[in-house]
């Protein structure tokens, strides 16, 4: 291994992906709803780290033309794909540069960032690489800015160590058979294991790439993270826990609810309550936001800007939305007799919330409550106010226009389209991406959803 490389597995280029949970106006409601004032959505630099092939950040440039975006990855074959799909889309708000963490933790930068995103790197490099991470967003990030990060968590990970040292340890073959020795292990063991949420995880790994896989399971320094130690090793970046990046977290009572639902709100007393979350849900992997000195709103603040926070009236049916992974359990604010009438208070296009909370037959407190429970179910879908969304028409435009463009020519697929209306990226399969590009006839509502989020050519 090229010492250059630190134990990241640099024989194999990380799978082309996109993460549709990095996008600022996404954590909007979020942060609204833990009281937190984030940075602008509209002006701002963005700084990802380890950006790979930068497909997200890339989509987010098309997103927020009046946004500067820089992408930092130390693989040259990663720059030049970026730089190539940068270049033909032909976006001029963004650079993807080559470069290690610790040479740009001794530099500064021309302006500081107003947020950093990475994803999965914190997981998967050295103890020292992870210094270099948090000098760099000490020096670089301004006050009040925000950061991203996506980690493996260690809660859901820790009976799964073995897999991970199988997959150091077993022999490695050549080409598309590199782990196939670990992959025979693994289902060996797991035979007579006798673990039902380990079996169910590997169901969902055994299923990716090897290049996934060599990221994921192979990386010398891969390492699962509990919050507490991460939340640690971030403060000399002065840095704080804002919230998770997806607002349903914030609301384990419908989802939880018995010893489970106890043990986090035992956590939450004593202080430990991330990790009471984290154990409670089993959780392999976390999304968290953590701020710069951000300014805290008042309860009134908070309700003004919630009511302000635009919606369309969607289904849970439809996708694309920011749906929880559990099941959502019965609760007296989403009762149908609700849900219908919210339905009917968002039909005909976006509604500020406080204009569906007023029209409710409800006090204002658990009226916000029942949209905001709506929103988590996905019958409601926040999206940006009209002159975002103008502004961001013709570069969004662009990206799936290359987009199509890749899909005709058999070319490498994008995984997912941007959306004006919702600043960020939307997984679309190959084949809705088919009929949202009028290559192939598809249902009529399936069509009228995907142009309401501008993913129609």
């Amino acid at each position: 291994m090229s010492d250059w490389s630190r134990g990241y597995p640099v024989d194999s280029a990380y799978f082309d992906t996109m993460q549709p949970e990095i996008s600022p106006f996404r954590w909007r409601p979020a942060l609204l709803t833990a009281r937190i004032s984030g940075p602008s959505t509209r002006r701002f630099r963005f700084l990802e780290l380890g950006c790979g092939s930068a497909h997200t950040l890339i989509a987010l440039a098309a997103c927020y033309p009046e946004a500067e975006f820089l992408g930092i990855d130390f693989m040259p074959e990663h720059v030049v794909r970026a730089r190539a799909l940068i270049a033909e889309i032909g976006l001029t708000n963004i650079r993807v540069e080559e470069a290690g963490f610790a040479d740009l933790a001794a530099q500064r930068p021309e302006a500081r960032f107003d947020y950093a995103a990475m994803h999965g790197v914190w997981s998967w490099v050295d103890a020292e690489t992870r210094g270099d991470i948090v000098a760099l967003l000490g020096g670089w990030l301004a006050p009040g800015a925000l950061v991203y990060n996506g980690y493996n968590c260690a809660a859901g990970w820790a009976a799964a160590a073995p897999i991970r040292q199988i997959f150091r340890e077993a022999p490695a073959g050549a080409g598309d058979t590199r782990y196939a020795a670990a992959r025979e292990a693994v289902a060996a063991w797991l035979s007579y294991a006798q673990n039902p949420a380990l079996d169910a995880l590997w169901q969902r790994l055994s299923k990716q790439s090897d290049a996934f896989l060599a990221h994921e399971l192979g990386a010398a320094h891969g390492s699962a993270v509990w919050f507490t130690d991460l939340a640690e090793a971030l403060e000399p970046a002065k840095l704080g826990f804002a919230c998770p990046c997806e607002l349903h977290e914030q609301f384990d009572a419908l989802f939880l609810d018995g010893a489970r639902l106890d043990l986090i709100r035992r956590g939450g007393e004593q202080g430990w309550g991330q990790t009471a979350r984290d154990l409670s849900y089993n959780r392999t992997f976390r999304a968290d936001l953590f701020h710069r000195g951000a300014l805290r709103l008042t309860t009134s603040e908070m309700i003004a800007e919630l009511r302000a926070l635009r919606v369309l009236g969607w289904s849970r049916e439809a996708g694309f939305g920011l749906l929880a992974d559990l099941p959502v359990k019965d609760t007296p604010v989403a009762t149908p007799e609700i849900e219908a009438r919210v339905a009917e208070l968002a039909a005909e296009g976006a509604h500020p919330i406080g204009e569906i909370v007023d029209g409710l037959d409800l006090d204002p407190q658990r009226a916000l409550q029942t949209v905001l429970v709506q929103l988590i179910k996905g019958n409601l879908m926040a999206v940006r106010d009209e002159a975002e969304v103008a502004a961001a028409r013709d570069g969004t435009r662009a990206f799936n226009t290359v987009a199509k463009h890749h899909l005709e020519a058999g070319r490498r697929i994008l995984p997912g389209l941007v959306s004006p209306e919702t600043g960020g990226v939307v997984i679309v399969p190959k084949t809705l991406q088919r009929v949202g590009f009028g290559l192939e006839a598809g249902d009529p509502a399936q069509i009228d959803r995907m142009q309401a989020l501008g993913l129609t050519l």
